[in-house]
């Protein structure tokens, strides 16, 4: 299942619409601001359970936030945004603390509004008189608030709902789609009632299509007609026939036009077979290096997107995306990557570089799947980092000591020599063969910060850290169960020949580390 963002226009607000837009998002803003600026003492008990292995999911951080900070919100007249404060709030926390992983000097989250920026100015000018912070930091800072002055973080909508946050309306008259939006509290003064809706009949896009209320109450909210694209409306009238696809929201204002940015979950018809492999890596010399196999590994086709300053823009990030999917549907692949995180690929070397940071090369990999997943190709298929720039893919040997400076790797086993530039995504399109022919797959997730590794059919699971040394302990955990189950002789009553077999080749491994194979559980 796909989430992709859908951007529509609001068509003509009146100028009392626009008044209404304006004051939610600045109050929005203006909460936000009053959240992180208050509550960085909680900063301290989140990172102590990250360290300690704990979870700190957006509903670990929102259970921070104390009944009497939400309360103290009410004095921004942010009554219908209070739940999208605490969940918008909380992703924020989750992203900075997750950047801090990787860049200790990572700024705390903050948003800048007109009421607290004399504030701000003179605390840090105080913060520099008592030698607390350099010069440096101190125009750093300075830089940072001037250039985030006035700019508003967009009103976010947690969910999809009939008589709260945001959903949309159809006129089944004039075949037109509607917005209606909660801006307003129950006290606002500033609720309307008497509302004309003029020819249009207006239906919820919801189960049922119940028709918009035609009664003259103070309405909390606004409706505003929406224009879109062609493509944006066939999206829109799948929503007609299934609602359910509609999701979060974000309301913005952009060069002085209004914009409703909905998340919509979309499945797509899935080939039913892939007819290759197409493995992507990292690069020393282009952005992103592939390899396309069949599927008994041999090399059918290969190259790279480029590398340029236009990869640092978001349409440049969607372009090499989208010739990515162009040759896996070329070639009917099966995308074959990895993500990098705790343990990285090990492309650095010697004082070279990959072109593309971890984050960058995430952010493009998250485009082609989804991307692959919308033209009907197989959900692309990530595996495990490990050994991808250090393998010898003609006899499998996998060391450190085969990488050489320039960009090679010359196995130091069987001879072999090559340019990391084609072994790498060569080694990826050919994991799934490996994965194939290894005897025995345990797989891996998430779990409260640690990886949880298992295999249900052995009925072993290990918890580990995220990390070269967790692996390498959970090998010796697995060295000693099999000496633990060959002296116990670990068959019992009860099992199919299927287990027990299983079992049996279990306990004559002889290499752990070459007869097992960690495979990301997604």
């Amino acid at each position: 299942m796909v989430v992709r963002t859908l951007v529509l226009k609001l068509h003509k607000p009146s100028a009392t619409k626009k008044e209404l837009i304006d004051l939610a998002i600045s109050r929005y803003n203006r909460a936000l601001s009053y959240l992180f600026e208050h509550t960085k003492e909680n900063v301290e008990p989140i990172m102590r359970e990250m360290q300690e292995g704990g979870a700190y999911r957006t509903r670990r951080i929102t259970a921070l936030l104390q009944k009497e900070m939400m309360e103290r919100l009410n004095e921004f007249g942010v009554q219908p945004f209070k739940d999208a404060l605490k969940l918008d709030y909380a992703m924020a926390m989750v992203a900075w603390l997750s950047l801090r992983k990787t860049q200790k000097r990572a700024r705390y989250p903050q948003i800048l509004v007109e009421e607290g920026f004399d504030q701000h100015f003179f605390s840090l000018l105080e913060l520099f008189d008592q030698g607390e912070i350099s010069r440096e930091e101190l125009r750093l800072q300075f830089d940072r608030m001037y250039n985030g002055l006035g700019i508003k973080k967009p009103l976010f909508f947690g969910r999809y709902a009939k008589n709260r946050d945001y959903c949309l309306l159809y006129d089944e008259i004039h075949g037109r789609f509607y917005a209606k939006l909660y801006l307003l509290g129950v006290k606002d003064e500033k609720r309307r009632g008497g509302i004309r809706r003029g020819t249009a009949r207006l239906r919820y896009v919801l189960e049922g299509g119940e028709p918009l209320e035609e009664d003259n109450k103070r309405e909390r909210y606004i409706v505003v007609p929406l224009s879109f694209g062609k493509t944006q409306e066939a999206v829109l009238r799948k929503g007609l026939e299934n609602p359910h696809i509609f999701k979060t929201a974000r309301l913005l204002r952009k060069n002085g036009e209004y914009y409703l940015s909905v998340n919509v979950t979309c499945e797509y018809a899935q080939e039913e077979k892939s007819e290759t492999y197409m493995g992507i890596t990292r690069s020393l010399k282009d952005a992103v290096r592939y390899t396309v196999t069949d599927l008994r590994g041999k090399v059918i086709a290969e190259g790279g997107i480029p590398f340029g300053g236009y990869l640092h823009e978001k349409n440049g990030m969607h372009a090499a995306a989208n010739k990515l999917v162009e040759i896996a549907g070329r070639h009917k692949s099966s995308i074959i990557t990895y993500r990098m995180g705790n343990i990285g690929d090990k492309l650095t070397y010697d004082g070279e570089t990959a072109k593309l940071t971890a984050g960058e090369f995430n952010r493009l990999i998250a485009m082609t799947a989804y991307k692959a997943e919308m033209k009907g190709l197989k959900k692309p298929v990530f595996v495990s980092a490990r050994g991808i720039f250090t393998t010898c893919p003609r006899c499998g040997a996998n060391t450190q000591k085969n990488r050489f400076p320039g960009g090679r790797l010359m196995c130091i086993k069987c001879g072999f020599a090559g340019e990391l530039e084609k072994t790498g995504p060569l080694n990826a399109a050919r994991r799934l063969l490996k994965y194939n022919g290894t005897a025995f797959l345990f797989f891996a997730r998430q779990s409260g910060g640690k990886l949880l590794i298992y295999n249900d059919i052995l009925g072993i699971s290990y918890l580990a850290q995220p990390t070269q040394e967790g692996i390498r302990d959970f090998f010796c955990y697995i060295e000693k169960a099999v000496k633990e189950m060959k002296r116990k002789g670990n068959i019992q009553n009860g099992m199919s020949a299927r287990e027990i077999s299983y079992r049996k080749r279990f306990m004559n491994l002889r290499n752990v580390r070459e007869e097992i194979t960690v495979v990301d559980e997604s």
